[in-house]
């Protein structure tokens, strides 16, 4: 690929573990902060997480910047080994032993410790099978559990933060056939590509909004295409973005400082530009950090890849504390399910990333 010099692919970021959980943990915040209430309010309006920005919540914002660092990583990976088919086998290889692990806790232990027990065991074991084959094949993540957590805020959903799984499967195979067939193989297509899905994704949500409701699905693609797409985008011109801290930090803050005037100014006909423009404001400081020398901030230097972990963990955590604590306010489930969330992924990772990792990587050098 032009535009990105092969010193630059071969950089380690040391700082990019760091990054990507202070991101999953935005997630888990914004999340666990409404979990007390449920995901509507007694009119019938969904419930605003904790530091809702802008009127958008902090997980959606979060799952949005999980997609862009995807799109930028997934840039970097074949500009650096150049082989969709290794690309998509390293996917599977660092995300799937986890998800089948949690999931398989999940079917074997948490159900039968806290679900239901009055129906035929035939047909719980076909629910529990359908589940666990749903959640693990990435067809069906995030659904519903019949029999656990019947009567939870958030009924039966016990892994309900992995619904993203799905679109990011999509992600992943539709980048490696784009790749197989050299469609990003010039950076100034992949710009006009995220731009391209920047315009769609503003029109289609303001027609589903104002003219007619469009196929959730349309909306949910486009929700996440534009991040991930921008995300390649930025990692085409990544030499070209500037080096020193100063400079990207103005750059988020110019990203910020138009959302919110778009935000305060009624006039603006693109409200869904807002959300852009903050994502954009939270990417970049992403990639400030990124770009950051390594000395400083030096404390963030190669933290464990404990993202994943977290991800499909805190959860099931904050449901389980829930039901056995139902009193817990918002605040108190916080800072419950965090540290618990953060000390169950790390032994997560131990027992099982950091093998599936390292031979993810140990595949990648040696085909």
């Amino acid at each position: 690929m032009k535009g990105v010099s092969t010193s630059q692919t071969q950089k380690f970021m040391p700082k990019l573990n760091a990054l990507r959980i202070f991101i999953v943990v935005m997630i888990a915040v914004g999340y666990a902060s409404t979990m007390p209430l449920g995901p509507e309010n007694a009119a019938g309006e969904p419930n605003p997480e904790w530091f809702i920005q802008l009127g958008y919540d902090p997980s959606w914002i979060g799952i949005a910047l999980l997609f862009f660092f995807s799109g930028l990583l997934a840039m970097r990976s074949v500009t650096r080994h150049n082989s969709p088919v290794k690309y998509l086998e390293s996917r599977v290889i660092r995300n799937t032993p986890l998800l089948f692990f949690v999931t398989l806790i999940i079917v074997v232990l948490i159900y039968p410790l806290f679900g239901s027990h009055n129906r035929p065991p035939a047909e719980t074991f076909k629910t529990l099978t359908k589940y666990f084959l749903g959640t693990i094949t990435c067809i069906r993540p995030g659904e519903p559990l019949p029999g656990l957590l019947d009567n939870a805020k958030y009924m039966c959903l016990i892994q309900g933060s992995i619904w993203t799984l799905k679109w990011g499967v999509i992600a992943h195979i539709a980048f490696a056939l784009g790749q197989s067939i050299q469609l990003f193989k010039k950076p100034i297509t992949v710009l006009a590509l995220a731009l391209g899905s920047i315009l769609f994704y503003i029109i289609a949500l303001q027609i589903h909004l104002i003219v007619r409701p469009i196929p959730g699905d349309i909306v949910l693609a486009s929700q996440l295409a534009w991040p991930f797409l921008t995300g390649m985008a930025v990692y085409a011109y990544w030499d070209r973005i500037p080096g020193d801290t100063p400079t990207n930090i103005c750059i988020a803050g110019g990203f910020v400082a138009l959302a919110c005037l778009m935000y305060f100014v009624p006039a603006i006909l693109w409200t869904k530009a807002i959300v852009v423009s903050l994502i954009m404001g939270w990417a970049w400081l992403g990639i400030t950090l990124l770009k950051m020398p390594t000395e400083k901030l030096s404390f963030l230097n190669n933290w464990s890849a404990l993202a994943l972990a977290i991800y499909l963990i805190n959860w099931p955590v904050s449901q389980i504390l829930l039901l056995q604590l139902p009193d817990l306010s918002s605040g108190q489930l916080i800072a419950v399910s965090l540290p618990v969330t953060v000390l169950l992924s790390f032994v997560a990772h131990k027992l099982i990333s950091e093998r599936s990792f390292g031979f993810a990587r140990n595949r990648m050098i040696s085909t």
